[in-house]
């Protein structure tokens, strides 16, 4: 269910910018036993340097995420990446689950709903402006909740350790709606 790439170089030794290299793929149940045994192999490869921790804590949000919102009972998959540039690390995450059909109305509401504020934040990152405080103010504030509860500040936290925003979008498919969600991100040293 796991599997690390046999072939892949060692984090320090990466030298093509543009190329990502698969770390870690993972299709199964995203049961916590599984997620667990994820986050384990993955802090192994992620964490070299005390810089890393951030990175990690992404890693962290993302198999999170995973565990919260994906149907208990069809398979989940997620994507660790890994490249160097200019000697720092980088990583794509990348998951898709399956929703549960009943949960479905709730969660294209969710999206339609935060989708402005992940645009405000969008620009504010890219602008160079953003006052990640506010901004969770601004979230917390939010009179909507996610589909399980939350306020979303998860997307902020990683909007804040990203390269770019992090990407959510429901896909259709010939299994039935999915959550693809992609995000890069890398040190801050």
């Amino acid at each position: 269910m796991i599997s690390a790439s046999d072939t892949a170089p060692r984090l320090n030794t990466w030298s093509d910018r543009h190329q990502w290299f698969k770390l870690v793929t993972f299709r199964g149940l995203p049961s916590s036993e599984n997620l667990d045994r994820l986050l384990a192999q993955m802090e192994d490869l992620v964490v070299q340097r005390k810089e890393d921790r951030r990175i990690f804590r992404a890693v962290i949000e993302c198999v999170q995420n995973l565990q919260r919102h994906a149907a208990p009972d069809l398979p989940a998959r997620f994507v660790l990446s890994g490249r160097t540039v200019e000697g720092e690390p980088q990583f794509s995450i990348r998951s898709l689950n399956p929703i549960r059909e009943e949960d479905l109305g709730q969660v294209s509401a969710w999206m339609a709903h935060y989708a402005n504020l992940q645009q405000m934040a969008a620009d504010s990152i890219a602008n160079g402006e953003v006052d990640w405080r506010e901004l969770y103010r601004k979230w917390l504030g939010m009179p909507h909740r996610t589909p399980r509860g939350g306020a979303g500040l998860g997307w902020v936290a990683l909007a804040r350790l990203a390269a770019e925003p992090p990407l959510i979008r429901l896909i259709e498919s010939e299994d039935g709606p999915n959550l693809f969600f992609s995000v890069e991100v890398r040190s801050m040293s």
